[in-house]
């Protein structure tokens, strides 16, 4: 049964071999394995009668469904009063955990009168055993008593709860479909859909937090979309990596002629420029401590002042921030930063929601390749184990090189696909821009590569295996490196 199906036999010759539909796109047809089985314990026991009877789960392993569905299958089998009587055997071999449990349930509570649980072994244990098949020993002295609801009531509660699944599943899908910006239905992509639709309006000042390549900017494109004020015509997004340090707060908070050299007259800030509209601040790690302290204010207060100024201007713009560094960190942050937001979003990296890669990678090739791309299995594994330092802008890249490799499309194995390619297919062409500083360097290589072990040790919350994975470096090195320091 499930995947495959169960025996269940009486000893008057009866036997009943439950079954579920095999799912659209499953190789393994195993209603055509049921019959074919049928047929040959019909040829080998010319005596006995063989019945198929099919049992309608979508998910085998759910029990909440499959519970109800095989209860009302065994007793309806049982209104016969001699299949009632007799003495029957269930054999569990075949089929999902879930439903040897639920036969277990329905034998050991006298649902199913006069049976035996029985399992068999494959030939290589059956010679080690010297027997093919064993009776399971389910001796229970305080085993509770169920009964069987009338069938009236066993219909109803299976009704029920395919119902109950059905409608859930409909709300995840609407769930899907008012934020198509987000690819995925693993648990925290879902719970990152619920957050938006749930949680924030269009007067919520949004932190987003998590590594770069996670799709931050795509967030705050969909929380825009689906909050912003009727004049705001699009996200104003402004990089706080895109100007000096000495120009950040100015140019978000303005500032008045002669604060500092060059403002040779006032000008007011983007946050002033943006009163009314969504701001998104892109890398807020960027911010100075007395920029981030002005921040705070406004998030606090709505409250802005000029550089050079001592005038408070009260303004409306949301604010939408990111940021891929640790923002716990009291040495890039400020302390209450983080508090002073309405809602944080922590985006996951790609490897911790694996389970989403065979859809974003679906969703990139229908949307980059005007030719029908497959992957085969090897492939699509090893993009599914691959860790993916670079997120989801990495893969995005990957399967777009994969595209103009293959421009005709086609089915597309690993063994398609040369070593020196994936070698160099999975990296992400940003790593040295955005890692390499300027030369000449502003200080000594020494201490470069000092500060790049302080940034992840910062980021990486006190784990130390997650130090090794930022750096690249052999796991237990940063252990022995805080022993050696222990030690001194």
């Amino acid at each position: 049964m499930g995947l495959f199906f169960n025996c269940f036999s009486c000893l008057t010759g009866q036997q009943c071999l439950f079954v579920t539909p095999s799912k659209k796109g499953n190789a393994v047809n195993y209603a055509q394995i049921a019959r074919q089985t049928k047929a040959l314990m019909e040829q080998e026991k010319p005596g006995i009668s063989v019945a198929l009877i099919n049992l309608e789960l979508e998910n085998p392993v759910d029990f909440d469904i499959v519970y109800p569905v095989m209860l009302d299958a065994t007793q309806k089998i049982l209104e016969d009063e001699e299949i009632k009587i007799d003495e029957k055997i269930i054999n569990i071999t075949s089929g999902t955990p879930t439903m040897t449990a639920c036969w277990m349930l329905l034998h050991k509570s006298g649902l199913i009168p006069n049976s035996k649980i029985v399992q068999s072994f494959e030939i290589q244990f059956a010679r080690q055993r010297v027997k093919s098949v064993q009776e399971v020993n389910l001796e229970i002295d305080d085993f509770p008593k169920i009964e069987a609801p009338p069938a009236l009531k066993r219909q109803l509660t299976i009704i029920t709860r395919e119902k109950e699944k059905l409608a859930e599943k409909v709300r995840l899908q609407e769930v899907d479909e008012q934020i198509p910006e987000l690819i995925g239905t693993s648990i925290a992509i879902r719970e990152i859909k619920e957050q938006i639709l749930n949680d924030i309006d269009d007067t919520t000042h949004v932190l987003i937090v998590g590594e770069r390549g996670t799709g931050k900017e795509l967030v705050a494109q969909a929380i825009w979309r689906l909050y912003h004020r009727e004049a705001d015509d699009k996200l104003a997004v402004f990089d706080c990596g895109g100007f000096s340090k000495e120009l950040i707060a100015s140019e978000l908070f303005g500032h008045k002629k002669g604060a500092f050299t060059g403002a040779i007259s006032d000008y007011d800030g983007i946050l002033k420029k943006y009163n009314g509209r969504m701001l998104f601040l892109d890398e807020i790690g960027n911010l100075p401590m007395e920029g981030q302290q002005s921040l705070l204010r406004y998030l606090q207060s709505g409250e802005i002042r000029k550089v050079g100024s001592h005038e408070v201007v009260i303004v409306q713009t949301q604010i939408i921030a990111a940021t891929n560094k640790n923002i716990s960190d009291p040495t890039l942050f400020a302390q209450d930063l983080k508090d002073r937001f309405d809602d944080v979003i922590s985006l996951p990296a790609l490897r911790e929601r694996r389970e989403d890669i065979p859809q974003l990678i679906d969703f990139f090739i229908h949307n980059h390749s005007s030719k029908p791309i497959v992957l085969k299995k090897d492939l699509m594994k090893a993009l599914i184990q691959y860790e993916w330092p670079g997120n989801v802008r990495e893969l995005k890249k990957w399967i777009q090189k994969l595209i103009r490799r293959f421009p005709d499309g086609g089915v597309i194995s690993i063994d398609d696909i040369p070593d020196r390619m994936i070698t160099s297919m999975m990296k992400d062409n940003d790593y040295e821009e955005l890692i390499l500083p300027d030369l000449p360097l502003k200080i000594t290589l020494e201490e470069y590569v000092e500060k790049i072990k302080e940034k992840a040790r910062s980021m990486s919350n006190g784990k130390m295996s997650e130090v090794d994975r930022l750096l690249n470096q052999k796991l237990g090195t940063e252990k022995q490196r805080q022993y050696r320091l222990r030690k001194i």
